[in-house]
């Protein structure tokens, strides 16, 4: 599935994998979501997760609207249980456009000459 999301001149795009009647089992806290946001449907779940650069997977509990956004989780898929109420989702690792942030830093340098008659002490 693949989720986009455009406003304006921003674009963002990933691909995620879905995994249906299932939730991520958290038997430690390394699988703790780090958010939880209320959306409508799996759909908005997924722009949850899209517009949080740290989300690498989601689960989408339809009875309370509940949306989990995970990060940093090892091996997502090792830690399913079985949930008819839940949709879970995982970022597909590569397919997150623009890629996560990296921080540029650009500077400018500009010197001056002054005639030194004109230099003021």
């Amino acid at each position: 599935m693949i989720i986009t999301q455009t406003v304006g001149q921003d674009t963002q795009s990933m691909i995620m994998s879905l995994i249906p009647d299932s939730k991520f089992q958290c038997a430690t806290t390394t699988c703790l979501p780090f958010t939880n946001v209320i959306t409508s449907n799996t759909r908005n779940c997924q722009f949850a997760c899209l517009t949080q650069s740290q989300c690498i997977a989601v689960t989408f509990h339809q009875s309370t609207s509940n949306c989990e956004l995970f990060d940093g989780m090892l091996n997502q898929n090792g830690n399913m249980l079985a949930d008819v109420d839940a949709t879970s989702m995982n970022v597909i690792s590569g397919t997150r456009f623009p890629p996560e942030s990296t921080t540029t830093s650009t500077s400018i340098s500009t010197t001056t000459s002054i005639p030194r008659e004109y230099y003021v002490k």
